[in-house]
């Protein structure tokens, strides 16, 4: 009974795991939109953070869902380059 027990937490763990979405296993186009976000947030007429977002997964045709949960899940890592960008002086 216990190695089947051990058998499941395996399994979930395994499931829990493929869930997560890896920076290797995301689109490329990904980083390319965060790079997107950071320039137009540099503009001195940039709008807000959500609008530059919705326009850039149009714009891109990105998978609204997937990309969002990207920066969601990246956004620690991910949004400190993007502010570092947006706020430096130049590229």
């Amino acid at each position: 009974m216990a190695a089947g027990r051990r058998t499941l937490v395996r399994t979930t763990a395994k499931a829990a795991g493929a869930a997560k979405v890896e920076p290797d296993a995301a689109d490329p186009a990904f980083d390319r939109a965060i790079l997107k976000l950071a320039l137009e947030l540099k503009k001195p007429s940039a709008r807000d953070y959500e609008a530059i977002v919705e326009q850039t997964i149009r714009s891109m045709k990105l998978d609204p869902v997937a990309f969002r949960r990207y920066l969601g899940e990246n956004g620690a890592r991910n949004m400190s380059l993007l502010l570092a960008t947006a706020r430096g002086p130049g590229l």
